[in-house]
């Protein structure tokens, strides 16, 4: 791991572990802490300036996000995410989130639609400058404000646990394979299903999206994979 690549801690209204599991997050997201490797927990404290108290608090709870696996005796790794699990992933985002979006469409509000039209062009241009932490802020703000219309909040926190693990295939995929006027033609087919409240078509618009994420990720992977052989 890079000296300095992942930021001490500063003051924050968040809890020292909540900010520790994100900037852990983000380094197995950057590559970091690449795919497979053993995670020194020491290092770890140090390079965040921090015990290794809220170290080992972060990492059981990415563990439960699936970015990391605890073996006992041996220490915590950062998982390695197959084609076989992103295809499982994708497909219980297909069904959850299609059918979550096709109950919204009826429900939102001009104020939701108001909210989705300011997001387009500040999505725009996160992607065009490549600002990746901005772009999944404003995209997660996106999809989430269709998918709380529905008024479920038990579905809201199972479509975003999936997103965490989501993100493990989607980072690097969205810049490397310069998709970015694709994704956002996508989002306004989404923006303009909602715009007519139209349940089956936003549903198809949700479904239609992912499947194109998920087909852009297999084949970035298999021709990383190619090219590593």
């Amino acid at each position: 791991m890079s000296q300095n690549r992942i930021q001490p801690i500063e003051e924050s209204k968040k809890t020292i572990a909540a900010i520790v599991r994100d900037r852990i997050r983000a380094a197995i997201l950057e590559g970091v802490l690449p795919a497979g490797s053993r995670i020194d927990q020491n290092r770890l404290a140090s390079d965040l300036n921090v015990s290794l108290v809220p170290v080992r608090e972060a990492l059981k709870k990415l563990e439960g996000e699936g970015f990391v696996q605890i073996i006992p005796r041996r220490g915590a790794f950062v998982t390695e995410a197959s084609l076989k699990d992103m295809e499982d992933l994708y497909f219980a985002r297909n069904i959850l989130e299609g059918e979550v979006a096709f109950h919204a469409a009826g429900k939102l509000t001009d104020d939701d639609l108001d909210a989705l039209d300011r997001l387009m062009p500040r999505m725009t241009e996160a992607l065009a400058a490549q600002d990746y932490p901005r772009f999944t802020e404003l995209n997660r703000q996106f999809h989430f404000i269709i998918y709380n219309a529905a008024g479920s909040a038990y579905l809201s926190n199972m479509i975003a646990g999936l997103w965490e693990l989501a993100e493990r295939y989607r980072y690097r995929y969205i810049f490397m394979s310069d998709r970015s006027s694709v994704i956002q033609a996508e989002h306004q087919s989404i923006l303009d299903a909602c715009h007519a409240r139209d349940g089956e078509r936003l549903r198809e618009a949700i479904v239609y999206h992912m499947n194109q994420t998920f087909l852009g990720i297999r084949a970035y992977i298999s021709s990383n994979r190619r090219h590593e052989e």
